[in-house]
């Protein structure tokens, strides 16, 4: 029935000034009884509510709290009971036309469910003219229970008294108020045993939340509803019955009640509780779609009849195309930190990304706001999102909610707006911005760049790591312990020093080494094999040190785009370019299998060992789509590289038994794994007992698992790693003066392009200069990789420098 019908009929229209109170109860209880229809309203003179609902006339009740015993009797017809206007998150007021039939429904659903008897003594946290209040007050008095409406709100202090004097035995409230009382546990105390009956709202809840409920209520019966004004209590979790990873859901459907996906995610829902008029500025709308559906603008996700809140589709951060949650975000959030309440997060544009991080903070958050950052910094990370430059933070006296205490984003995103009309990320130009940004942005290839990122958070590498660690050092004369945790904004403080001696890290002056006796065995200059063995386990290092904090929150795009931009693109172009001059296509070498085929096959490189590799870094990278597996390695990394070391021992030995692959001279990534291991194990050894450790591993395993191959393999592959794995676990740096500092890093930084193009630069020399002396063969393979390395970052450097200019005439022209 439409509201112009009702109009027609003979029931009034009976406007009722919204109080969170006993008399606004009573009055609204006996219209329904009296089959009038009710209409909440937010005063006495709401004309835009009365004259849109055609109300024929205004009763404003007492406004007392306290106690409230009071039967109630639910009527299934289809009738018109209640037109309830909502502003729901997005603050534009509808009106939701409801039946009797729709409220007895969710009453009758609810009860069922909770076993609610008339013994039922409840402490009403929510405004009872909510819908969420208000199904609570019909669930009451149907079955000829008690409610208790507190004077000031929800409080606390206030339960935990009423409990302990036995004068109530449920409580009901929204997941924001039910974080303060969980932050104030010990006023609730033993007395949490009385509580019977908790129904908790609908808001996101995290998996922890509910598991400190249950631990907190043990004895009671608590159900989280999901739902709408439009859809009152769609689904319900029995958090005393679930476990595990169905705390994270809201339930299921029951009874008459269907929920559903649509295409782009969005929950769909179906039954008897869903009304199906809207009034919308005087005008009518229909709620459900052909087929009975009503679309919400929520998200979700469905498994094993579970649905899954997701958040508002028009909440939702999309930040450079991953999505993030706000309220997930914002629980991550609060368990760094330790707050419960406080802030909120939303969109804001972003000029890189599309969409960035806006955290609003109250006073009630007293945490410094660097380490707010940091906080949010990691915990977006969490998500998949590396976007430090994304995050701005606003201080406000209070966050815009409505009155059940769900966080109106949009108003607050619409409000950052217009605050900051003009914000943009900075640009940084190298020819006018500071040293330091500009090496960044140029050895990054980044053109946007904040204060507070870092070498880390920016998604560098083991070949960028060194390139910047040469311009830090020739800017400030030495390299900052661990600089690459530090943010530019801290290296930017820091005061130049000429230094005639200054420390260089053990892992580049092993890098230079290896590759220089690689390039002379393969010059006949010298015949020690097995630097490429070394050069594998430092990658493993080097991987554990830059990538492992994507890797352990489940982001292997970072890893793999390195891979793909540092390792496979160069090693493509030499390749194809070899076969496109020899006119002999080897599709093995493009597709980086032919260590599987041809343990001699080579591209004029040696491309064995890029293949493994890469093979390796694929293989091992693949563990991390297990959530346990990441979980361990967050919480215990050195523990995690030793079970890695142990299926790679497992793997060389298992599948070497059934597979004998000394005609590929055993060059493949399941005969190798355990090596890449040894270096994740080095990496992440900080204790003066985990570096024994890895040390006895060392001189016990690598001279009994590099004789466990081809029968002719060199005892000098064992002397690589050994030796170079305890350089690195004991002695990180060494101090050396700064005329042979410059020429170590410049190999071990060029290690890469040395390796790929030495071959070809042997063959020129070799060919044209007429000469086979292996100590010119030598140089030239040296210094030739390093004048294509030299040649590869001045392009670079070029176009950093074009983007950079290309984007301030943009910024001009705007």
């Amino acid at each position: 029935m439409t509201i112009d019908e009702t109009r027609n009929s003979v029931r009034t229209r009976l406007g009722i000034v919204a109080l969170n109170s006993t008399g606004y109860l009573d009055a609204i209880l006996t219209c329904l009884e009296s089959e009038e229809i009710a209409v909440p309203l937010k005063h006495g003179d709401d004309h835009d509510r009365i004259n849109a609902a055609k109300v024929d006339r205004v009763f404003t009740p007492t406004s007392e709290a306290g106690w409230m015993s009071r039967g109630f009797k639910p009527s299934t017809s289809h009738e018109p009971a209640v037109i309830s206007f909502t502003s729901g998150t997005e603050g534009k007021p509808k009106g939701v036309l409801l039946t009797h039939g729709n409220l007895a429904e969710v009453v009758s659903r609810l009860n069922g469910l909770m076993q609610v008897t008339d013994e039922i003594r409840e402490y009403i946290g929510v405004p009872v003219y909510h819908s969420f209040g208000f199904g609570r007050a019909r669930a009451i008095s149907s079955v000829g229970g008690q409610l208790y409406l507190p004077e000031t709100g929800f409080n606390p202090a206030e339960i935990g008294a009423m409990l302990k004097r036995g004068e109530i035995n449920a409580i009901s409230a929204v997941p924001s108020l039910w974080r303060v009382l969980l932050a104030n546990s010990d006023l609730i105390g033993n007395a949490g045993r009385r509580v019977r009956w908790i129904e908790i709202g609908s808001q996101y809840m995290s998996r922890q939340e509910k598991e400190a409920m249950k631990a907190l209520f043990p004895e009671a019966r608590i159900v989280q509803h999901y739902g709408l004004t439009e859809a009152s209590r769609t689904t319900l979790l029995e958090l005393h019955n679930a476990e595990g990873e169905a705390l994270e859901s809201v339930g299921k459907a029951i009874g008459s009640v269907e929920v559903q996906l649509t295409e782009d995610g969005r929950i769909a829902i179906r039954g008897e509780h869903v009304a199906q008029t809207y009034l919308i500025e005087g005008e009518e709308a229909p709620i459900p779609d052909a087929d009975g559906w009503l679309i919400t603008k929520d998200l979700g996700s469905l498994e094993h009849g579970l649905l899954y809140y997701k958040g508002r589709a028009d909440d939702v951060i999309n930040c450079g195309g991953l999505k993030v949650h706000p309220e997930a975000l914002e629980t991550k959030l609060y368990e760094k930190i330790g707050y419960t309440t406080g802030l909120a997060i939303c969109r804001k544009p972003d000029p890189v990304r599309g969409e960035g991080f806006l955290v609003a903070v109250t006073p009630a958050v007293t945490i410094d706001k660097s380490q707010l950052r940091d906080a949010v910094l990691e915990a977006t990370q969490e998500f998949g999102v590396n976007a430090g430059n994304a995050i701005a933070i606003v201080e406000l006296d209070e966050l815009p909610k409505t009155a059940t205490g769900k966080v109106q984003r949009r108003q607050l995103a619409d409000w950052y707006t217009q605050q900051t009309p003009t914000a943009t990320v900075e640009t940084v130009d190298p020819k006018r911005k500071n040293y330091i940004e500009s090496a960044f942005c140029r050895l990054l290839n980044l053109r946007h760049l904040q204060p507070e990122d870092t070498f880390i958070s920016l998604g560098g590498d083991s070949l960028s790591y060194v390139q910047l660690a040469m311009e830090l050092e020739r800017h400030l004369g030495y390299l900052p312990q661990g600089w690459e945790h530090l943010s530019i904004a801290q290296l930017e403080t820091l005061t130049p020093e000429k230094k005639a001696f200054s420390p260089i890290e053990t892992n580049i002056i092993l890098r230079a080494i290896a590759i220089f006796v690689v390039v002379a065995d393969h010059a006949g200059l010298m015949n020690f094999s097995g630097g490429a063995f070394l050069l594998l386990m430092i990658a493993g290092a080097n991987l554990a040190r830059f990538q492992s904090e994507a890797l352990v929150q489940g982001r292997l795009v970072q890893p793999i785009l390195s891979l793909l931009r540092n390792l496979v693109t160069p090693y493509l172009i030499i390749s194809l370019s070899y076969q496109l001059w020899k006119r002999d296509f080897d599709l093995s070498v493009l597709f980086l299998f032919s260590n599987f085929v041809n343990p001699e096959v080579s591209a004029i490189f040696p491309v064995w060992f890029v293949s493994v590799l890469v093979q390796i870094i694929l293989l091992f990278s693949l563990l991390f789509t297990l959530k346990p597996l990441r979980q361990f390695a967050r919480v215990s990394p050195w523990e995690f590289g030793l079970a890695t070391l142990v299926i790679g021992i497992i793997a060389k030995l298992g599948v070497g038994a059934v597979w004998n692959t000394a005609h590929l001279y055993d060059r493949l990534p399941h005969m190798l794994l355990w090596m890449f291991s040894m270096g994740w194990i080095i990496q992440f050894a900080h204790t003066k007992q985990q570096k024994a450790v890895s040390t006895s591993l060392l001189w016990a395993l690598v001279p009994i698992l590099t004789r466990l191959s081809y029968a002719y393999i060199s005892y000098t592959y064992a002397v690589w790693m050994v030796l170079g794995g305890t350089l690195l676990l004991w002695i990180p740096t060494v101090p050396i003066p700064q005329f042979i500092k410059s020429p170590l890093q410049t190999v071990g930084a060029a290690t890469y392009y040395i390796y790929l193009f030495h071959m070809i630069l042997i063959h020129i020399v070799s060919t044209v200069g007429h000469t086979e002396n292996p100590w010119v063969n030598t140089v030239a393979g040296i210094f030739g990789g390093i004048a294509v390395w030299a040649g590869v970052q001045t392009v670079q450097s070029f176009l950093a420098n074009r983007r950079s200019t290309q984007a301030e005439i943009d910024a001009t022209a705007l």
